[in-house]
């Protein structure tokens, strides 16, 4: 496998719209994902190797998939929520010759 890849949010999103392009229901990203991995075990299964060592590689995108989502899901929990309001933030009203 690659040792390195280029992921981003951008990518994802380029491929979800060339998909919805295709089915409008990959708006839903749960739909565009089950493309996704349909693709996947379409173009390992049309790989001209024998079966065991695509079977292998199937085995590894697994797991290489599972690492991607958890590695996500982490960052997504490091991400601290916006506060409710701005800090610092004032609201008056000011006439000439206030203090």
């Amino acid at each position: 496998m690659s040792e390195t890849l280029q992921l981003s949010g951008e990518l994802v999103q380029q491929l979800q719209e060339v998909l919805a392009g295709h089915d409008p229901r990959c708006g839903d990203p749960l739909v565009a994902v089950q493309y996704m991995a349909a693709v996947t075990g379409y173009l390992l299964a049309c790989q001209h190797v024998p079966d065991d060592r695509r079977r292998e590689f199937l085995e590894q995108l697994q797991a290489f998939m599972g690492s991607v989502f958890e590695d996500v899901v982490a960052q997504q929990r490091q991400v601290p929520p916006e506060p409710a309001h701005a800090p610092q933030e004032a609201f008056g009203i000011w006439r000439p010759g206030d203090p």
